[in-house]
């Protein structure tokens, strides 16, 4: 496998060094903070403007509750830009802010019983806007599946849960990332047993931006999943970098060379177009400076094809 991602990569250098192409990805994380609220419609047209600049079909909502905060009038606007741009919509849930530390604590069992009880019941309030909505996709669990915390018995209750929301909401997406603790196989393995087989779509996250995976070894464990979830499976491209060095975790935009590589990777091993995470915060100027800087580099490439 070495050998081969090997060659996979001068593959993409030598793409790139040509001038080849440009980064085309179907769709976009949307993550809500409290200043999406104030946000008036000329701001909301521009998102959406600068997205369809980018060739984006659709939008994942990361959530529509956060700790309480309830953000169902944002996830309706965005229902409504969307349609009229003619792009889809994954409508994300109730995210449980202490999953992680839950899980630390060996509390999962509680954890995925409180977390579905809140899924469904925010799933239930937003049923009569979805419906009226022609952009809407499907439901998106918030919650995030890595290779760590799921083994023995913990996996059994983590395939039920998947199942048993499915049986309430459809279709139903999901996301996941490696730690590397896993090898691929086992890794393809862990997915297509435990949480995949409930879910109609899988969103994994390459791990590229958050440090977790490389570009050398992330080929190996992407032929694993592809394998194990066929059609299911969607790429998320990680738009960003870690800062090195900064309390806590901190991103700034990626560079364009190393984002095309990413898309690249994953239209090798998957049959839909990558969803990036995130273009909004790290790819349009609503995102600062540097953001505004990589959407003018993408936008000129892209034009250029």
């Amino acid at each position: 496998m070495a050998n081969k991602s090997r060659r996979a990569m001068l593959a993409l250098a030598a793409g790139w060094a040509a001038g080849q192409g440009a980064p085309l990805v179907g769709g976009t994380f949307l993550q809500f903070w409290n200043f999406h609220k104030d946000w008036d419609g000329a701001r909301w047209q521009a998102l959406f403007g600068y997205l369809a600049e980018l060739r984006v079909r659709e939008v994942v909502i990361q959530w529509t509750r956060y700790d309480g905060i309830d953000y169902s009038g944002v996830t309706r606007r965005v229902l409504e830009l969307a349609d009229r741009a003619g792009m889809g919509v994954w409508v994300g849930l109730a995210y449980e802010p202490a999953w992680w530390r839950a899980l630390e604590e060996g509390a999962g069992e509680a954890l995925l019983r409180r977390t579905a009880e809140a899924h469904l019941a925010l799933a239930a309030e937003l049923k009569s806007v979805v419906r009226r909505q022609r952009a809407f996709r499907g439901w998106y669990l918030p919650e995030e599946i890595d290779d760590v915390h799921w083994q023995g018995a913990a996996a059994a209750g983590l395939h039920e849960h998947v199942k048993g929301l499915r049986r309430r909401l459809r279709p139903l997406a999901m996301s996941g990332f490696s730690n590397g603790r896993m090898a691929p196989a086992e890794l393809g393995r862990f997915w297509r047993q435990v949480p995949g087989g409930g879910l109609d779509r899988v969103l994994f996250q390459d791990g590229i931006g958050a440090g977790k995976l490389t570009l050398e070894n992330w080929p190996g464990y992407l032929q694993a999943l592809e394998r194990s979830l066929g059609r299911r499976l969607t790429v998320v491209v990680e738009s960003f970098e870690a800062v090195p060095g900064a309390q806590g975790f901190q991103a700034r935009p990626a560079g364009l060379e190393r984002i095309r590589r990413q898309v690249e990777l994953a239209g090798r091993y998957s049959k839909n177009a990558p969803v990036v995470f995130s273009l909004p915060e790290y790819a349009t100027p609503l995102g600062g400076e540097a953001a505004a800087r990589l959407y003018d580099e993408w936008i000129r490439v892209l034009r250029a094809r």
